[in-house]
């Protein structure tokens, strides 16, 4: 039997054990490589065609096809590019969704013939498309003998077929705002939504073969339940093969069931009660609508089951975001900062969200799916998932990059740019706990995830994971993924931490043997309880009570004296002593930021107006040698919604956000001590890899 993934600690190597692992998913689901013939017999200089090239097929033609290679000149960012390509990376334009490459077709009798390719198979009927993309329906039993033979045999190479989308259902275009009253907007506290019982993981993985040379991890979903199930989603990223869905069994060590989805489809969110899938299917090259589509599937299905596809509005959105709020609610970014729940059974928007954010990080769902969680730049607003009205509102002078909710819903952890802020949600009251947090803070979006009581893990996007701790009041570890790592963008759901278990999508490549992985791991892993037990924290310190810091002001001289003042007031409370020979460095800074876009709606008449933002930007960093100790920032920001009287011009109202910001720096809290910056990130580093969790 295959060894268990619980004994990383005892190294065991789960690159063998993925290798292992490989039965159950081996077929192909489109014709292989050989079937499209080979490049001479195809292809001749001049011919029009499609490659793929950078991910997707893109129009080029033929300069010359040889020995299974075709040297194409393809259009891409509008130029010409000659590159040679594989045999299976160029098709003829009517061949762009084919599962198998043009061939000759004929009827028994040999007088009915044409030259087509085959986009599709059922039990009856064989669906074929021209050179001059016209389709046409054969019945099966209408064909030759030789093409039944040939259909018969490429169904047992092709394997299960994925089944077709259903067809897109029109819902009302209108976007009602949620409710948002001055109730809302106060200090409210809120009822507990914890995680459900089921939301459990135990150690484990699981490896698969790819079966195209093109497959992707797309999603990796930790469900939990019965068996602690992972469902994978692999994608074909030249989109001419279904989207396999892989139940992989970390109890057994197994895959619980496997199903496919139509070629494109990318799955955003798995509804265990509901039994319901969300996926999309991105339209955006010809417009600014995407395909959603609810699908129904438990593991053991051979099939899913598809409920209603509906188009839904995506601008200014790099990766599309969607989860299921129950079995008839979807919520979906329609905008950079606007969100909308779909009512299925209505067919229309129930609410929309504007958030308030420069930089827009993504919301929170609450374990129970209840209560959202909004970031923005001076506060986090949390709303009611099902209606859209605003239950409470937490202020974030230094606005929000990041939260997380424990997994019993009581308290919930806001980040900031160097600071964590602790909130008791049944007693918002009495204020939260606060924490320097400058190893894990940032001023853009981050990934932030409760690992244990006292513990959080955050992924800011720039420097990997880091765990902190409350109790320690610092930073105790950092991770690193190894290049096997899939690497997860903004929407992606590729990395999460559940149930102290940080989940996570890599590859593997042994023994010519090439596969992909899911995988959950124990946090926080071999060595670090170890090192935080013997810390010493006080001789981390960099800056206590007595040290010296020379100060340098680098802001318009009508501002030089207000902002200088108020920062010596600051190292005089810290009982500090400015000395300019010192070698820690504190320094502010007031400037423009980068120039942004964003797009107001009317809510009377649904006309759109964009307006352009390039705001203010004050920093404060403390240097020690060459290193960054600390640092703190504020931009000016823009309002959600705006009142226009007679004459006045969205662009002109946002323009009165921007304008320098000199009261930051009276404002601002400096700690009193800093930590080595050489530590920052903690006491060590994990490798995060195919093996597991390796500490350096």
């Amino acid at each position: 039997m295959v060894p268990a993934l619980n004994r990383f600690r005892s190294r065991a190597c789960w690159l063998a054990w993925l290798v292992m692992v490989t039965a159950g998913w081996v077929s192909l689901h489109l014709a292989s490589p050989a079937a499209w013939a080979q490049a001479g017999s195809r292809f001749k200089a001049g011919d029009e065609v499609i490659a793929l090239f950078l991910g997707e097929w893109r129009p080029g033609k033929v300069l010359q096809a040889a020995r299974g290679e075709v040297l194409a000149e393809v259009e891409f960012a509008g130029r010409t590019q000659q590159r040679t390509f594989q045999v299976e990376e160029v098709r003829f334009p009517h061949e762009a969704d084919a599962i198998y490459a043009t061939r000759q077709w004929s009827d028994p009798s040999g007088t009915f013939r044409i030259q087509a390719a085959l986009l599709a198979i059922d039990d009856t009927t064989a669906t074929l498309r021209k050179a001059d993309m016209k389709e046409i329906k054969v019945p099966i039993d209408k064909l030759s003998e030789r093409d039944q033979r040939f259909l018969e045999r490429l169904r047992k190479e092709l394997g299960p077929l994925a089944p077709r989308g259903p067809e897109v259902v029109p819902f009302a275009t209108d976007l009602p705002a949620a409710s948002f009253d001055q109730r809302g907007d106060q200090l409210n506290p809120l009822p507990p939504d914890p995680a459900p019982a089921y939301e459990a993981l135990v150690q484990g993985g699981y490896g698969f073969p790819m079966a195209s040379v093109f497959d992707q991890l797309g999603a990796v979903l930790p469900l939990g339940g019965a068996g602690s199930l992972l469902l994978a989603a692999v994608e074909n990223r030249a989109g001419d093969a279904p989207t396999r869905l892989l139940w992989a069994n970390l109890q057994k060590q197994e895959l619980a069931g496997q199903q496919l989805l139509p070629a494109g489809e990318v799955v955003l969110d798995y509804h265990p009660p509901s039994h319901r899938l969300l996926t999309y299917h991105d339209d955006r090259q010809l417009s600014e609508l995407m395909q959603l589509t609810v699908w129904e599937v438990l593991p053991t299905d051979k099939d899913v089951k598809a409920v209603i596809r509906w188009q839904a509005p995506a601008k200014w959105v790099h990766e599309p975001w969607g989860r299921l709020i129950d079995g008839n609610l979807v919520l979906h970014r329609t905008n950079a900062q606007e969100y909308a729940a779909w009512d299925l059974a209505a067919r229309r928007a129930r609410y929309r969200i504007n958030q308030e954010s420069f930089f827009h990080p993504l919301p929170v769902l609450s374990g129970g799916r209840k209560q959202l969680f909004y970031c923005e730049d001076k506060r986090v607003r949390v709303y009611d998932a099902a209606t859209g009205q605003l239950l409470s509102t937490l202020p974030a002078a230094n606005g929000s990059s990041g939260v997380a909710l424990t997994r019993d819903g009581r308290r919930l952890a806001v980040l900031d740019r160097n600071s964590l802020a602790v909130w008791d949600l049944a007693n918002l009251g009495s204020g939260p706990d606060q924490y320097q947090a400058e190893a894990i803070g940032t001023p853009f979006a981050a990934n932030l995830y409760w690992t244990s009581d006292e513990t959080l893990m955050a992924d800011n996007g720039i420097r990997g994971n880091i765990l902190f701790g409350l109790r320690e009041r610092m930073a105790l570890w950092k991770y690193e993924f190894d290049g096997d790592a899939v690497r997860a963008e903004q929407g992606r759901r590729l990395r999460a931490v559940v149930d102290g278990h940080l989940v996570y999508a890599a590859t593997f490549d042994s023994g010519g043997q090439r596969g992909l992985a899911v995988g959950a791991v124990k946090l926080p892993g071999p060595k670090v309880d170890e090192a935080v037990a013997a810390l010493d924290r006080q001789s981390l310190l960099v800056m206590k009570v007595g040290s010296t810091v020379r100060l340098e002001v680098q802001v318009e001289p009508q501002f030089q004296g207000q902002v200088a003042a108020a920062l010596q007031a600051k190292i005089a409370a810290n009982q500090w002593t400015v000395d300019p020979s010192a070698s820690a460095v504190l320094t502010a800074t007031m400037a423009r930021g980068m120039t942004q876009t964003t797009t107001y709606r009317n809510f009377s008449t649904g006309a759109e107006q964009s307006v352009t933002v390039t705001p203010f930007v004050s920093t404060l960093v403390l240097k020690v040698g060459d290193h960054v100790a600390w640092q703190s920032g504020t931009s000016s920001g823009l309002p959600s919604m705006m009142r226009l009287g007679q004459g006045q011009s969205p662009q002109g109202e946002v323009d009165k956000y921007q304008r320098p910001n000199p009261q930051f720096f009276e404002q601002v809290e400096i700690p009193q001590q800093i930590s080595d910056p050489t530590k920052r990130e903690g006491l060590g580093i994990t490798h995060v890899t195919t093996r597991g969790l390796v500490p350096q």
